[in-house]
């Protein structure tokens, strides 16, 4: 019994192995970029727990009297240079995204394409030949019925039932 693979045209299989090896590639990058959007979420979130932690304890453990209202808008400040860089680097994992995903599809869309074409045609050829062989075998069946005599009843049948 053959297997499904073995019963692939030559342009069928070409084109799946080349969506295959596409849809790999594409597969590799998302995965990529989430694992550095991952590790950039954990760095970005140990960061700011650790800093959470430490102006928690501060407050709860400083003395009214020794904390100095000075340090606040600094500690606003730094926040919004973590945030700022933090938005910097997912700006950058986007922008490798988009790099990578345009360097995937410029190597196998151009591959891809022309297998389709070649997929395509070949399917025209062979339903073009399916269609003159279904031609003649029809062709073939009218002579064939051409050489019976006609029943009585189909000689008769232009002139209408008259029963």
């Amino acid at each position: 019994m053959n297997s499904f693979v073995e019963t692939l045209s030559p342009a069928a299989r070409n084109h799946a192995e080349a969506r295959i090896d596409y849809y790999t590639d594409l597969t590799q990058a998302v995965l990529q970029s989430l694992q550095r959007l991952s590790e950039l979420n954990v760095q970005f979130s140990r960061e700011w727990l650790e800093d959470s932690t430490a102006a928690l304890r501060h407050n709860l453990l400083t003395p009214l009297s020794e904390r100095k209202p000075e340090n606040a808008p600094q500690q606003a400040g730094a926040l919004l240079q973590k945030l700022q860089g933090y938005h910097q680097q997912l700006a950058q994992v986007a922008t490798e995204f988009q790099t990578e995903i345009n360097k995937v599809a410029q190597e196998h869309v151009p591959q891809t394409a022309r297998t389709a074409t070649e997929l395509a045609d070949a399917g025209r050829k062979a339903a073009g030949k399916h269609f003159a062989d279904e031609a003649t075998r029809f062709a073939n069946v009218a002579a064939q019925n051409q050489a019976f005599p006609q029943a009585a009843s189909v000689q008769s049948a232009s002139e209408g039932n008259k029963n």
